[in-house]
């Protein structure tokens, strides 16, 4: 539904659902890789709507430029670094 509707570059699934146990209470953790010129609180709302009615899972959503992923990516315990480092790809954009 985010990679149709969105079309972002990459989706990272971090968080318990990616690194331990999740359980019934935990949510799902995404980090979306896109091009945007909207600030980051608007980035995951505008891509919220997309999600509004489908998702029975409560969602936490990151969604980072490919510029501000770069800015992070040596910074070695930086919270993208971690996720860019152990999350779970989920989606990329090969086109």
């Amino acid at each position: 539904m985010i990679a149709d509707n969105y079309n972002p570059e990459k989706i990272i699934l971090f968080g318990s659902h990616a690194y331990g146990k999740p359980t019934k209470k935990s949510d799902i953790d995404l980090l979306v890789v896109k091009d945007s010129n909207l600030p980051r609180y608007k980035r995951a709302r505008e891509l919220r709507k997309y999600l509004w009615g489908i998702a029975e899972t409560p969602m936490d959503i990151l969604v980072y430029t490919p510029k501000e992923i770069a800015e992070w990516k040596n910074v070695k315990e930086s919270f993208i670094t971690r996720i860019i480092t152990n999350g779970h790809l989920v989606y990329e954009n090969k086109g």
